[in-house]
């Protein structure tokens, strides 16, 4: 197992883990291979992505940021998806530590996420001391 910073050639399987990951509950978002494609090329361009590698094959990926908030620098947590047969073995958590490592690295003093309470990834983040801030996640179809 290792993690790595993300290479061109890795975007077409990290399309392939995403769209698995955001199709089961609670999100059964029903990405189109184009549009999940596009969503992963632009995070390409301006963000850091890691990959997660198990016996030579990406099986999951971390997609961060960082930005200023009142509080200083903080980390964010875009994306992570562990593909469904290496879930609930540990790698969402290394993904998890691996970002923060990295965050703090770089002198982010905080690290947030946006999640959905019904997700079995919500447990884990609990674990790992974070903390709901009381925002609510919102939009209208136009």
């Amino acid at each position: 197992m290792g993690i790595r910073k993300v290479t061109i050639n890795d975007l077409k399987r990290i399309v392939e883990i995403f769209r698995e990951g955001y199709s089961k509950p609670p999100y059964n978002e029903k990405w189109t291979k184009k549009i999940a494609t596009k969503r992963i090329n632009n995070y390409f361009k301006d963000h850091k992505i890691f990959v997660l590698e198990i016996n030579n094959k990406i099986q999951g990926f971390i997609i961060i940021t960082f930005y200023i908030w009142h509080t200083g620098l903080r980390g964010y947590i875009h994306e992570l998806v562990v593909a469904k047969e290496f879930q609930r073995r540990g790698y969402g958590r290394k993904l998890m530590e691996f970002a923060e490592k990295y965050f703090k690295k770089k002198g982010a003093n905080e690290a947030s996420l946006m999640t959905s309470p019904k997700s079995k990834a919500f447990k884990i983040y609990k674990k790992l001391n974070y903390k709901e801030e009381g925002f609510v996640s919102m939009y209208k179809k136009l």
